[in-house]
């Protein structure tokens, strides 16, 4: 009896054992980074293959596709001059077989409140309808991961929508029903945060209402603040500054005021440099590599250094369990800043993560 007790003890604990790991297992990894697949061709610069993205990045982020208030999914119009492109660029990134995550989403908050209406009362009737369509989308594009929704922000003439977070819940539950196989993740901006939870016009999500049925979230930084000359060696998401409340010590204060648990999220960095919004710099411009080969033009771009790279991916260890990169293929790919290794940015965030300091690199030291 007691051999028979022992063998059932250490069952259960295998199987305790494999469904931990298999949770844990959930999620785009520690550095998932973002593949738009386009960009360069559009700026003259090399392509960089899909192939060619580090095999450290433990998943491919691609922006992304919308749907309509008729249930239409589309490529997001914005991201270049032709949607079509958008989705042809995906299914690219899809053949290699790499864990892919989707941004996804209607466009704006009051769509959003259009499409989730009474989902809670109502059995999610509206939500029903639209997993048709994406299940339309998600059969003429296989191998999705899963997908990161988009824009539930309060805009700046939103009204209160009372029962937000129970609607937003029932349409969760409604996609994992229909997609018991794909993870689903929520994008956040740290801007929005800080603003809502310092000085809230009305009130927002109810974190601990979706986070159940929320695989993971995904607290944007990409442009928590624009480019000033207090922020030319820190880029736009500073640790602290005496001349911004937008900083990550603010926002790791106001992470567990809104109840965001720590074992779900991940952020989401800018990789390259950042200019005056009010100058003639395109997106083109603004590439790591002009950094190193044009310093003198490059002066007042605001830009994160190697050392402040190594605190950000030690800010998303100690609050999160990994980070998101902005643009990979734009990160230095053939090494022109003669770096360690070529896409120094992403490395560096690593090595934070890691507890590891990079080595410097003499062409990315601002000065």
């Amino acid at each position: 009896m007691n051999f028979y007790n022992s063998l059932l003890l250490i069952s259960n604990i295998l199987i305790l054992t494999v469904q931990t790991q298999s949770q844990a297992k959930k999620g785009p990894g520690i550095a998932a980074c973002n593949h738009p697949g386009f960009m360069n061709a559009e700026c003259g610069l090399l392509e960089v293959d899909i192939s060619s993205i580090p095999d450290a990045c433990t998943s491919i982020i691609y922006d992304g596709v919308f749907v309509d208030l008729n249930y239409h999914v589309y490529g997001d119009p914005c991201a270049c001059t032709h949607a079509k492109r958008v989705i042809d660029n995906l299914d690219k990134i899809l053949k290699a077989k790499r864990p892919t995550y989707v941004y996804y989403g209607h466009m704006t908050q009051s769509e959003w409140t259009q499409m989730l209406a009474c989902e809670a009362c109502n059995g999610g009737t509206n939500s029903l309808d639209e997993m048709k369509g994406l299940k339309a989308f998600l059969d003429e594009h296989p191998g999705i991961t899963g997908l990161i929704l988009t824009a539930f922000e309060n805009g700046k003439y939103a009204i209160e929508f009372p029962g937000y977070s129970e609607n937003l819940k029932k349409y969760l539950e409604v996609m994992k029903t229909s997609f018991p196989q794909l993870e689903i993740g929520i994008e956040v901006s740290g801007t929005f945060l800080v603003d809502q939870f310092t000085a809230p016009v009305i009130p927002w999500l109810d974190i601990k209402v979706i986070a159940p049925v929320t695989d993971f979230f995904v607290i944007s930084l990409l442009f928590l603040n624009e480019c000033t000359n207090d922020l030319i060696s820190t880029g736009i998401a500073p640790m602290t500054s005496k001349s911004t409340n937008y900083t990550l010590e603010n926002l790791k204060c106001i992470l567990p005021q809104a109840s965001f648990p720590k074992e779900k999220t991940y952020f989401r960095y800018k990789l390259n440099p950042s200019s005056d919004p009010n100058d003639s710099n395109t997106r083109c411009n603004l590439t790591i590599q002009k950094m190193c080969t044009n310093p003198s033009d490059t002066c007042l771009f605001c830009s994160d250094t190697l050392e402040s790279f190594n605190e950000k991916g030690k800010f998303a260890k100690d609050n999160g369990v990994g980070f998101f990169t902005s643009n990979i293929d734009m990160n230095d790919p053939t090494n022109l800043c003669k770096c360690e290794k070529p896409f120094a940015s992403f490395y560096a965030l690593l090595d934070g993560f890691n507890g590891i300091t990079s080595k410097p690199c003499d062409l990315l030291i601002r000065k």
